[in-house]
């Protein structure tokens, strides 16, 4: 993105800026008529900190510019108003409001509303991070939501878990909303569920991008738990097109426009309609961190946009030999090859440094261990990838042989073959990079991650074999996992479950068929994982599993 585009776009979706804009006009329609207004998308905050928290809302009118009060209390009655204030909104920023509410106190619960002219928004909750000493914490953490594949019901279940033992926040790892039009990536079941794309077609303007937003938020259960938890975000690639980097996208063609553009308008639509604290050097620094007291440092990173060299592919590949296999690997190692990049990673070190928190968290997209598997095993895996339906039976069978012969003697194939080059395997030398410094800073490394659909739990090794954290990798709200991607039933897949841990030396457990959510309750002698798995997302019944896994020195899992 060019300086004058990212000022451009800054400014568009600057609060200050719009109300200089807007000047001293009415809050009429051009006919003079009174204009119609409702919250029709809800209210929502996020970015918590000690001292302030980020309001967000948005206003369906006809009207040219808005005037909008807001208020923070207490108590739900609002009879203690502790900070108020009013701005100016118009279609510049797509009828959004985003308030920094600041002067509060720490750890302290609030409430907060908008109002415009004679209407009143719902009235939204949220809560401040505390200081000094806290014994504990609890965060929901959820990934990939697409609204044609299924219901939002992870959403609902956050918020019936948050009434029963309450979450302190909610962390978004990515791919809030999909680009994708009618007859895209899982919209075969769209028309059935009255869930259709808006638009029917693929977002690239920033008119798409602002009407998919209002088309997600739009869902009652992401309404609900936006309106009763604050939540810290960051974008993954389907916020501006599949497998984005730096550069360009798998999903931008050449006649879809410049990708720098749409890169521009999507980043300026995700900054208006989430409830983020936007960075005032630019729209697509989105690296952040957050102080739960003593207890946690969170670091959100972005692994996606901001540096990403182009992923790496197999597929790319006209062929599965030794040599050309090698060759991706040494690209993938290579010393130059960015992910974070240096702007990022300085400030990644300078803030680990300077924090003390028990845990250290990452907040970001994708894996972070190593997901090697057995050369003669991945090589069947890919074949079985690339196998025809009717030729997908021999490919499965070609693949248990594959793996029923390294399980017998795992000495007969020492060669490990990192399995997905658009997570952190594709970007070596980032990864040692981290884990040295987490490693001299003495951190206890917790490693959240999303992108994959599936849920998985592993250690962190590095390049000597030494352990240097965990991850614990949340599943999809609705997007398919592989099940759907392997064409496979769940006898399969449920044998695939308990033969990869045996396959993937720093795999611990993984479940590769369900949807739902992941919670984190944080103390400071253990963090325990939950992920709650969701028996269907297609009805709007559902009943809900559970798995558990406790750290307690960010080394070993049990």
């Amino acid at each position: 993105m060019s300086l004058s585009r990212r000022g451009f776009i800054k400014t568009l979706s600057s609060g200050a800026v719009a109300t200089t804009l807007i000047g001293c006009g009415s809050d009429d329609t051009p006919d003079g008529r009174t204009a119609s207004i409702a919250f029709n998308h809800g209210v929502a905050s996020g970015d918590p900190t000690a001292e302030a928290v980020i309001l967000w809302t948005r206003l369906t009118t006809d009207a040219r510019q808005l005037t909008v009060q807001w208020e923070v209390a207490t108590d739900r009655g609002f009879s203690q108003i502790i900070r108020a204030g009013e701005t100016l909104t118009d279609m510049s920023r797509d009828f959004t409001v985003k308030i920094d509410a600041d002067q509060l106190a720490p750890a302290t619960h609030y409430f907060y509303r908008f109002r415009s002219q004679d209407t009143v928004s719902p009235v939204g909750e949220t809560k401040t991070l505390a200081t000094g000493h806290l014994e504990q914490a609890a965060l929901a953490v959820v990934s990939c939501a697409n609204y044609p594949a299924g219901y939002f019901h992870a959403y609902r279940e956050i918020l019936n878990q948050h009434q029963q033992a309450p979450l302190d926040a909610v962390l978004h790892l990515g791919d809030y909303i999909y680009e994708y039009g009618t007859g895209g990536y899982a919209t075969e079941d769209a028309e059935a569920l009255g869930r259709l794309p808006s638009g029917g077609t693929e977002c690239l303007t920033m008119n798409d991008y602002r009407a998919r937003y209002a088309q997600y938020r739009s869902d009652p259960d992401l309404q609900a738990m936006h309106a009763a938890l604050p939540m810290i975000a960051v974008w993954d690639d389907h916020e501006i097109a599949n497998d984005t980097w730096r550069d360009g996208a798998e999903n931008h063609q050449l006649d879809e426009g410049v990708f720098a553009e749409r890169r521009a308008a999507a980043a300026a639509a995700w900054l208006e309609w989430m409830p983020v604290r936007e960075n005032p050097a630019s729209s697509v620094i989105i690296y952040r961190d957050f102080r739960f007291g003593d207890l946690l440092d969170l670091y959100m990173l972005d692994t996606r946009v901001v540096a990403r060299d182009q992923p790496l592919d197999y597929f790319a590949l006209e062929s599965f030999t030794p040599d050309a296999i090698t060759g991706l690997l040494m690209q993938a190692r290579a010393a130059d090859r960015q992910l974070l990049g240096t702007d990022q990673k300085q400030w990644l070190l300078n803030q680990m440094a300077s924090h003390s928190g028990k845990w250290s968290l990452l907040g970001q997209q994708i894996l972070m261990a190593k997901m090697e598997l057995p050369s003669t095993v991945m090589t069947a895996l890919l074949a079985m990838y690339q196998a025809p339906a009717d030729s997908k039976p021999a490919a499965m069978q070609a693949l248990n042989q594959a793996i029923q012969a390294y399980l017998t003697d795992p000495a007969s194939d020492p060669l490990l073959l990192p399995y997905n080059l658009d997570a952190w395997d594709g970007f070596y030398m980032e990864r040692e990079w981290l884990y040295s410094v987490a490693q001299q800073l003495g951190k206890q490394l917790v490693c959240l991650a999303g992108d994959t659909h599936n849920a998985w739990c592993s250690e962190l090794k590095n390049h000597s074999g030494d352990t240097v954290g965990v991850e614990f990798a949340t599943h999809s709200v609705s997007s398919p996992g592989m099940e759907t991607y392997l064409g496979l039933d769940d006898a399969v897949i449920n044998q695939m479950e308990l033969m990869l841990p045996n396959l993937v030396t720093a795999l611990q457990w993984t479940n590769l068929k369900q949807r739902g959510f992941m919670r984190l309750d944080i103390r400071h002698d253990a963090i325990n994982t939950t992920w709650h798995f969701l028996s269907d997302i297609k009805a709007k019944t559902y009943s809900v599993t559970t798995h558990h896994a406790t750290t307690k020195n960010a080394l070993t899992i049990s």
